[in-house]
């Protein structure tokens, strides 16, 4: 059994805590979004020089399509931990800045909680693992496994250059397990740990029907492109909104009665989303059990947005000669996402809208690790000690990623926020002492890790 004390790391992180809080509240005064690539290269950099102060190495890599990765490592033990993270704030319409208690790059900290946008997603998750590696080395010890980190700067919700990045370094990131970005505690403060991620396959449809736009007087003799787009959409999906795609669904994995079980323990607050969405009931008056359970393992087809013809607020003449649409489907583990774009195309043709132009905009895979993996064992005995509560196994995510480039090792996402943390809207924060816990969970399984190696 490797020779380490646990109890000197856990005494460090609360003998440097002050000093991680401030850490963590300079990156989040940097305003790293994706807009803005000169903050988004001092976010990295920053990233880079905070690795290296605790020891360890790192890169900035400019790469295709995103904005610069840092690639890192701290040394230690022969276990390798991977930490896969993201730099970038605003996944989301992130409301009005005047509806923030303190400015949202301020990284104010108020009764206990420090405020910033970003800092819940996914920054804070991002430090706690640096400074966990940190707290083994302040306490005059090496870390008991190495430490890899690959940090992402998206330019994309999709991540479009990370899978030719993870092949482009594959040597700096083989690991024996991985620790996934965000996660979070519930309301009654236990530990998230999710397992998967949805993947996405996202399309725009084209009806060219016309070389220019004509007048309506020969609607008779011509045809309208939103008219023929319409048509093609309306085919896709069934009234109550299921796929109608012919082998849609056919490879999505069915969840085992185990995984049945371990989602239907999942908080899921239906009254909160049927009062936000105006609603009195969800499509086929699902109870909030079985909601919590479709909307992580059901395969998906929405009709994101369209556009064609003129749309002013005037009467106007013409029949339009271009229309589009985007459709976002969200794949459930099993499901190949170019099988999926095959059979919409099939769909499409075997319909009759075979000139309907299919562009695909963004794809990913989606993953899941065994929840009977002893890796998971391990994450979750270190967060029933850590929390002192009992952690929430989640095999299926309603969330999407990219986990499936990192296959084949097992990953848990874990964080340091909680479900209420307002992320990427106003007022973005969390707790304090959720991040002391998230730091010493991180510590407990660098620990375990090395003992059952």
């Amino acid at each position: 059994m490797p020779a380490f004390d646990l109890d000197a790391a856990l005494a460090a992180v609360d003998e440097h805590f002050d000093t991680f809080v401030t850490e963590l509240q300079q990156l989040c005064r940097i305003r790293s979004r994706r807009q803005e690539p000169e903050q988004m290269a001092a976010t990295a950099e920053f990233l880079k020089n905070a690795v290296e102060r605790r020891g360890g190495t790192a890169d900035v890599i400019a790469w295709e399509h995103s904005h610069p990765y840092v690639l890192g490592e701290i040394g230690g033990g022969s276990p390798r931990l991977l930490h896969f993270n993201h730099y970038d704030v605003e996944v989301e319409p992130t409301g009005d800045d005047a509806d923030w208690i303190s400015p949202p790059y301020a990284a104010e900290i108020h009764d206990g909680r420090l405020y910033a946008r970003g800092v819940a997603d996914d920054k804070g998750a991002l430090m706690s693992r640096v400074h966990a590696a940190a707290a083994w080395r302040l306490s005059g010890q090496q870390p008991p496994v190495t430490s890899r980190y690959i940090m992402e700067g998206k330019q994309r919700l999709h991540s479009p250059g990370l899978g030719s990045f993870v092949a482009a370094h594959a040597d700096r990131l083989t690991a024996d397990a991985a620790l996934w970005e965000n996660s979070w505690c519930d309301g009654a403060g236990r530990p998230l740990l999710k397992l998967g991620e949805k993947g996405i396959l996202y399309l725009r449809l084209t009806s060219t029907t016309l070389t220019r736009e004509l007048t309506s007087q020969n609607t008779a003799l011509l045809p309208s492109a939103t008219t023929r787009l319409t048509a093609a959409l309306a085919t896709l999906a069934h009234p109550d909104g299921t796929p109608a795609v012919k082998g849609f669904a056919d490879d999505a994995r069915v969840p085992t009665d185990a995984e049945r079980a371990l989602l239907e323990r999942m908080p899921f607050d239906g009254a909160f989303l049927k009062h936000r969405a105006g609603v009195a009931a969800f499509k086929g008056g699902l109870s909030d059990t079985e909601a919590a359970v479709a909307i992580r393992t059901v395969p998906t087809l929405t009709i994101t947005g369209i556009q064609g013809g003129d749309n002013t607020d005037d009467i106007t003449l013409g029949i339009p000669a271009t229309a589009s649409a985007k459709v976002e489907i969200r794949l459930v583990p099993g499901q190949d996402p170019e099988r999926v774009l095959t059979a919409v195309r099939s769909h499409l043709a075997d319909g009759g809208f075979g000139d309907i132009a299919v562009e695909v905009l963004a794809t990913s895979r989606s993953h899941i690790t065994d929840h009977t993996d002893p890796f998971v064992a391990l994450v979750a005995e270190t967060a029933r000690v850590a929390y002192d509560a009992e952690p929430l196994i989640e095999p299926y995510t309603q969330w999407i990623g990219n986990q499936g480039v990192l296959a084949g090792i097992p990953i848990v996402g874990v964080g340091v926020s909680r479900a209420d943390a307002g992320i990427d809207g106003p007022n973005e924060h969390i707790r304090l002492e959720d991040y002391r816990m998230g730091v010493k969970h991180i510590v407990r399984i660098m620990a375990a890790m090395a003992v059952t190696a």
